[in-house]
């Protein structure tokens, strides 16, 4: 990435302010409740009523039973335990994200990003998805059984016409869904039940109270996925999460850590002789012959 010297300063102090942001934000987390502080809900799903609580509440677990199966085994160990390898998971996803970023950019918005880092959420495995589900559909159903109205995977490939991609993202969620479904039926009648309960909260604002709710964020995020699909405009992915996700904080803006990526994506599909790069339209059958 080349800039010229005041933009370049522009940036390095934009990042540096977000570091500074984040890194105060960091601190009073960890003197209010320690690392983690997201991660406990996933910790403590099973060691009580799963879904008996509601949007908001501390430590209410809100995702589908197949992630709470999927993390079960982890769930039986310490708290500790769970809640580092859940941070670690996070750290080195960050780190990844951002690593196609000079470092003078990439340091200070990797320290922006630990207060998500250490909160143990979800957010940042949520964008990397959003990279690796680009030529990986099936990685979205990840997003589609947590917070659900990110998942604008399979929306993008459905602008695309790439219907293999949308098919095998959406198998991937049904049978996740249907396995985990036969093996806790009632844990999924009681996330339904929960979901109707919370929808109530889907016209107000959860989380920033100058931000809509989702009901009317989601078109938003559609149409804007729709709007950049057709001529691969990837980096607007995570830009449409953000605003299709739940209820926005802070930490919903570590998604735009994939920017990068994708923008690096992008350069590598567009190389020419990549197979999944772009692709010269077929001869036209009123072309003048050539030989």
């Amino acid at each position: 990435m080349e800039f010229d010297l005041p933009k370049r300063l522009a940036l390095v102090t934009l990042c540096l302010t977000l570091a500074a942001v984040g890194l105060i934000e960091t601190r009073v987390h960890l003197s209010l409740t320690g690392p983690g502080w997201d991660a406990w809900a996933y910790w403590d799903a099973w060691r009580g009523a799963m879904y008996d609580g509601s949007v908001g509440d501390s430590g209410q677990f809100l995702y589908s039973p197949a992630f709470a199966q999927a993390i079960w085994p982890l769930a039986q160990t310490t708290w500790p335990l769970f809640a580092w390898v859940f941070i670690l998971l996070n750290a080195v996803g960050l780190a990844w994200l951002l690593k196609p970023l000079p470092p003078m950019l990439a340091v200070p918005l990797w320290l922006a990003g630990s207060q998500e880092v250490l909160s143990g959420n979800v957010f940042i495995p949520m964008a990397v998805v959003a990279v690796l589900g680009m030529p990986r559909s099936y990685l979205w159903a990840f997003v589609a059984l947590t917070k659900i109205t990110p998942c604008l995977g399979p929306i993008w490939f459905a602008a695309r016409g790439e219907w293999r991609a949308v098919a095998r993202a959406v198998a991937a969620t049904v049978c996740l869904a249907s396995a985990s479904a036969l093996l806790a039926p009632g844990l999924w009648l009681d996330w339904f039940a929960f979901l109707v309960d919370q929808a109530r909260l889907s016209d107000t604002a959860v989380g920033y109270p100058f931000i809509p709710g989702p009901i009317f964020r989601l078109p938003v995020a559609v149409l804007l996925v729709v709007w950049a699909a057709r001529p691969g405009r990837t980096w607007t992915l995570p830009v449409a999460m953000v605003i299709a996700t739940p209820f926005i904080w802070n930490g919903s803006f570590t998604l735009l850590a994939a920017i990068p990526r994708l923008r690096e994506y992008d350069s590598s599909a567009a190389r020419p002789g990549r197979a999944d790069g772009p692709r010269a339209p077929p001869p036209s059958s009123t072309s003048a012959p050539t030989g």
